[in-house]
């Protein structure tokens, strides 16, 4: 296949909990939960989606309203954010414009470094499908085709048919599906938020986030402590990023363990986070650990 060249964008930071070269950093593709439209285009990616050396296909997948999709737009750029989500209204309102447009304006394929949007994205997720079926070869020849058209055009038919998407082809409460690889296939929040999605529960249901203070409890953490670090689940704050010499574009350590170097509340806890936990190999005089600071209320037991 040829070589094709999209409108992309670089991260403000990496996430290595989720991308990690040693584990997994197949690209996750961020949809609509609640669009008709887009559960059956990602129904159909699943169906269609295969690799000859993984068993698990080429790509994952999130819904946009999860805490995942929340944690890789936070990456972005503000001007690549503004792209896929909605303004703030005039009651400060996030992703509720003043013309009533849906939050969520774009499909999203986020790889450890890039990210995509819009025909770009579509594109991108074609070119990473698999498989043998002549109908896939098809539509794959035609998307190359249409990339020769200009991006303003593209991304003009892409945004036309965006708009109208859920007047067309309706809505759900929810994102509603489901498949027999779900843990392969998608990203559980539990990733960041450490509270994993049963297996054996309804796909379906929802799941209540709630977050605890450990340092606000009777018996809090203490110095040398083994901790886990979270991002909790009902909390809009920022995730807590490290930034060094090292890694200078910052590097998101939620996901990650370690042990717990100093306590300074309210503000911070001070931490020897293991490099491994996320996604780093040793350090220069191979070291395994390396200083971070996080807030007191990313901190759980492990």
């Amino acid at each position: 296949m040829c070589i094709i060249y999209y409108l992309i964008a670089a991260n403000l930071f990496f996430q290595l909990s989720i991308f990690s070269y040693s584990k997994d950093s197949r690209p996750i593709v961020l949809f609509d939960g609640e669009c008709n439209l887009c559960n059956k285009f990602v129904q159909t990616l699943l169906k269609y989606d295969s690799c000859s050396d993984d068993d698990r296909g080429n790509l994952r997948f999130a819904a946009l309203q999860s805490r995942v999709g929340d944690l890789l737009v936070r990456r972005m750029s503000d001007d690549l954010r503004a792209q896929v989500l909605a303004p703030v209204d005039d009651d400060g309102i996030e992703g509720e414009g003043e013309d009533g447009e849906d939050k969520y304006k774009s499909i999203v394929v986020c790889g450890p470094e890039k990210t995509f949007i819009q025909s770009s994205a579509v594109f991108q997720i074609l070119q990473s499908l698999g498989g043998s079926s002549k109908r896939l070869k098809v539509i794959q020849y035609l998307a190359l085709l249409g990339y020769v058209l200009p991006t303003k055009f593209r991304d003009g038919a892409y945004k036309f048919i965006s708009k109208r998407r859920k007047k067309w082809f309706g809505t759900s409460d929810e994102c509603l599906l489901w498949d027999d690889g779900f843990e392969d296939r998608f990203v559980d929040d539990g990733v960041l938020t450490g509270v994993y999605r049963d297996p054996f529960a309804d796909p379906h249901a929802k799941i209540i986030p709630t977050s605890t203070n450990l340092f606000e409890s009777e018996t809090p953490p203490a110095r040398g402590d083994k901790v886990s670090i979270v991002w909790p689940a009902d909390t809009n704050k920022d995730p807590s990023v490290s930034y060094d010499d090292e890694s200078p574009d910052g590097i998101c350590i939620i996901g990650g363990t370690g042990t717990i170097s100093t306590i300074d509340l309210p503000m911070r806890v001070v931490m020897r986070v293991d490099r491994k936990s996320i996604g780093l190999g040793p350090g220069g005089n191979g070291e395994e650990t390396t200083i971070a600071w996080v807030k007191p209320e990313e901190i759980a037991i492990m």
